[in-house]
């Protein structure tokens, strides 16, 4: 075969696997949207939970497709709002397998079961889990009851926090790490300590304070259980099903179909049990209950790690470039009204979290409100993005705060000759090496970091007190690189109201002087691509022609890798 035959042969070969992995795709999303649906009398809503969720839904369903597959915490709020004003909903069976949810993702979940409770309908909860914990039952409470497998245990032992750190796996590499804080709550310093500081500890007992008081008063009160008998509990740890039943902690032992038939009689035992998936739900009623008004209102999601290049949604990294073109894009359209900012991050880019911070300001300069709504962590970069907001609503387990920023570089200079590398240089000027990976800081570099990094924390720190109303004296001591949960940040004007994505429309509507009867409509920022279009750009995998995976990563490399101060929350690993 010459040489065009063999280019003919490789081009039909491609074109025909694009049509192949066409039709699977095709299929395989078809299958997974649902199909179509009558929704009868007396239907039972069927809500299923595992692992984790996204906060919204992802603009390229290729991303659905291979994530998680239960609907986005948005679209599950939905499914509650709708099912309460549907008369054919007469009630909604919960089954809560291991979750990987933040706290505030489990609280925004808990205050929509509550509205649904509002309208008279029932919710049952199903514990379909071997060991339930701490997470799990906190969310199965906010049911009417619970019912738990015969066999399986709760592990309902208090929360812990963990930090690793590396200083002896450095020493044995023979790498010397450099960190520079500001200031002492900015980080556990992981690479150059072996335990906590006392300022660390004290802050993490703080936090996981709040929260299991938080966890203990919520689930002794709706489960009638006295807070001294609730600690008990946290303290023996491990709780039988039998045990827990005895303590009140669940109301039935017993398995799946005792649950749905409990549901479907309702006090008729002739009635059949009729269930109905939330997704083909979701799917049947969207256009008979959504709100729609001529008050159109963005929702956009600052998900993420921060950079300063472009996002990448498959890797869960929020480029500055992109948000803040598609915040300058929203400005621009006269048919948005305002934005409501979704925020789950823990930080990034200074120079990321800057641009986005320039476009919220901007909005609100040219009247379009912004109201933020905080979901499971909004710290530092995630809170720098947030701090030039009309409005900051965030729940009350919420991790924000962290203004603060830290710098560091690795010297790994003795780490290449254990390897048997040397490395020689030429340089030009004196500071040509300032950011090598094969030399240390000289006290010059470190003070000149140091005075780079404490512009970037004083600037923070004034704009962030700017956006809250107070002066820099008055904030300076609550910033420190500090984390707090919504509660503590509430109490010291970090956020202003507790809550979720309700509370952040409730406002909105009052910011645009908007009658109580009057709505507004939510708009989706950007609109979902559909799979034809996601297929069509190109978008598997991200990637859109042959070279675009390698240049978004020579784009990324640099931000991820290169020394620089970055606006990074410590981070904290809740068991």
């Amino acid at each position: 075969m010459d040489m065009s035959g063999k280019k003919i042969f490789f081009l039909v070969l491609f074109i025909v696997g694009i049509l192949f992995l066409s039709m699977v795709l095709g299929a395989g999303y078809l299958l997974f949207r649902g199909r179509d649906v009558t929704i009868e009398e007396n239907t039972i809503l069927e809500v299923a939970l595992t692992g984790s969720v996204f906060e919204l839904p992802p603009e390229n369903p290729l991303i659905q497709m291979f994530g998680p597959s239960t609907l986005s915490l948005w679209e599950l709020g939905k499914v509650f709002r709708y099912a309460a004003q549907d008369d054919r909903i007469s009630g909604l069976y919960l089954e809560i397998h291991p979750l990987l949810l933040s706290w505030a993702q489990i609280e925004e979940l808990r205050d929509s079961m509550h509205s649904f409770r509002t309208s008279g309908k029932p919710i049952h909860a199903f514990l379909a889990l071997d060991i339930v914990r701490d997470p799990e039952l906190y969310l199965a409470c906010a049911a009417d009851s619970i019912t738990l497998n015969p066999g399986a245990t709760l592990l309902v032992n208090g929360l812990l926090a963990e930090v690793t750190f590396y200083k002896g796996t450095m020493e044995k590499l023979g790498i010397k790490p450099e960190f520079i804080q500001f200031k002492e709550y900015k980080s556990a310093e992981t690479f150059t300590r072996e335990t906590m500081t006392p300022e660390i500890r004290e802050m993490y007992e703080s936090i996981l304070g709040d929260i299991e008081e938080r966890f203990i008063s919520v689930v002794a009160q709706e489960r009638n259980l006295d807070e001294e008998r609730m600690r008990g509990i946290l303290e023996a740890g491990l709780t039988s099903a039998d045990q827990a039943l005895e303590e009140n902690l669940v109301d039935v032992l017993g398995y799946k179909s005792q649950v749905q038939q409990k549901l479907a009689n309702n006090g008729d035992d002739s009635q059949e049990y009729e269930g109905l998936a939330a997704r083909y739900y979701l799917d049947a009623v969207e256009d008979e209950f959504r709100t729609r008004s001529e008050h159109k209102v963005a929702l956009v999601g600052g998900v993420g790690t921060i950079t300063a290049g472009n996002s990448d949604p498959f890797s869960q990294i929020m480029g500055g470039l992109t948000m803040s073109a598609r915040l300058r894009r929203i400005r621009e359209d006269d048919d948005i009204k305002g934005i409501i900012l979704r925020v789950d991050s823990p930080g990034g880019s200074v120079v990321g979290s800057d641009m986005v911070w320039k476009e919220v300001k901007l909005l609100e300069e040219a009247g379009k409100p912004v109201v933020v709504t905080m979901s499971g962590v909004a710290g530092s970069g995630g809170y720098y993005i947030s701090m030039a907001a009309r409005h900051i609503i965030s729940q009350p387990s919420t991790i924000t705060g962290s203004i603060g920023v830290i710098f560091g570089k690795f010297d790994l200079e003795g780490f290449y000759e254990w390897l048997g590398i040397t490395i020689d240089q030429v340089k030009t000027s004196p500071n040509a090496d300032i950011f090598s990976s094969l030399t240390s800081l000289t006290d010059d570099q470190r003070q000149r970091v140091e005075s780079w990094m404490a512009t970037i924390y004083e600037t923070f720190v004034q704009k962030a007190a700017d956006g809250r109303s107070q002066t820099y004296q008055e904030l300076e001591p609550r910033a420190r690189g500090r984390i707090y949960t919504g509660v503590q940040a509430r109490d010291i004007g970090l956020v202003d109201e507790l809550g979720g994505l309700p509370e952040a429309m409730d406002q909105m509507k009052q910011v645009l002087g908007l009658e109580e009867d009057e709505d507004i409509e939510l708009v989706l920022y950007p609109r979902p691509k559909s799979l034809w279009e996601a297929l069509a750009g190109g978008d598997f995998f991200g990637i859109r022609r042959r070279d675009s995976l390698s240049q978004w990563l020579q784009e990324q490399v640099p931000f991820l890798s290169d020394p620089a101060p970055w606006l990074l929350m410590p981070e904290v690993r809740i068991y």
